[in-house]
């Protein structure tokens, strides 16, 4: 049975501690993050793509601020761990202890910092990847697990296997685990690789599937994973190249023929579902004791 009393910190590192395999996915606000809640995800993480994306911005131009004001947002709305793409700690060592300070403030369960150089750039996306010297990255992340001041989750990533091959890759994991790290994500590029990070980075390791990518990164299933040595799973881009793919056919259609698609004007039922999703119903419930108010209502 599921203590929602319990940190949402905590409850990651029981699920860390335990032999199952960690379920996730990436969302991008509140609702699609109680979603993936309620359809019975483990946790959730707000990736660096989708939430630039769902601001009209690339995610090399997000702020610290910018993150940590929206991940709250996502917190507040559900009670399963977030895990938070802090991409380069926003800066140097005394970047990433303030990062730190306001991730902690929050109830964020997990971030992860990378060795991307920071500021990151826009090429990233193309896979012009630029990683940082590994002293430096190690730097960074001894400066963040000494700011810890709770049981917040820190993920090591390294981009360095497109960049310098996948023993760079390999070790850097392994020296990110070695400090102290909880866990670790290291990006392969083809199966064989994964397969190999998988057997040699002794350490929880986070995969990402990431559909649609450009760099044909494996998509694989959970059981999978699982069995290649992976601990958790996150999605980058699933969730949002699903939303926006239904919204552009209804508004596609809505200015062809000036009136909403038909599965939408009718579907009383996901209306009630979505209130229901945002939790409507309970302040109907305060409503009606304090203010005598549904007598009436349809």
């Amino acid at each position: 049975m599921e203590d929602k009393n319990l940190k949402p910190s905590t409850r990651l590192r029981q699920l860390l501690a335990s032999p199952k395999f960690i379920r996730g996915v990436n969302i991008y606000d509140p609702i699609t993050a109680r979603l993936a809640q309620q359809i019975g995800f483990d946790a959730v993480a707000l990736g660096g793509w989708q939430h630039g994306a769902s601001l009209c911005q690339p995610e090399p131009t997000l702020t610290m601020t910018e993150v940590v004001t929206d991940a709250h947002k996502i917190t507040k709305a559900i009670s399963i761990p977030l895990k938070v793409d802090c991409g380069a700690g926003f800066g140097e060592a005394v970047h990433v202890t303030r990062t730190i300070r306001e991730i902690e403030a929050t109830n964020i369960a997990c971030i992860h910092i990378e060795d991307q150089v920071f500021p990151k750039r826009a090429h990233y996306h193309r896979f012009d990847e630029q990683v940082i010297p590994l002293e430096e990255m190690l730097t960074k992340l001894k400066a963040a697990l000494a700011a810890r001041r709770t049981d917040l989750v820190l993920v090591g990533r390294t981009d360095a296997v497109h960049v310098h091959g996948v023993a760079e890759g390999i070790r850097r994991g392994n020296m990110f685990a070695e400090i102290g790290c909880d866990m670790v994500e290291v990006f392969p590029n083809t199966l064989e690789e994964l397969i190999l990070i998988g057997k040699e980075v002794k350490a929880p390791l986070v995969y990402v599937n990431s559909p649609g990518s450009r760099k044909g990164r494996p998509v694989l299933s959970w059981n999978q994973l699982e069995d290649y040595g992976y601990k958790f799973c996150i999605d980058s881009t699933c969730v949002m190249i699903s939303a926006m793919e239904g919204v552009r056919k209804s508004l596609q259609y809505y200015i062809d023929n000036g009136r909403p698609p038909e599965h939408v004007a009718t579907d009383k039922e996901m209306r009630t579902y979505l209130e229901s999703l945002i939790g409507l119903e309970e302040y109907y419930d305060i409503e009606a004791r304090t203010l005598g108010l549904g007598k009436h209502a349809i």
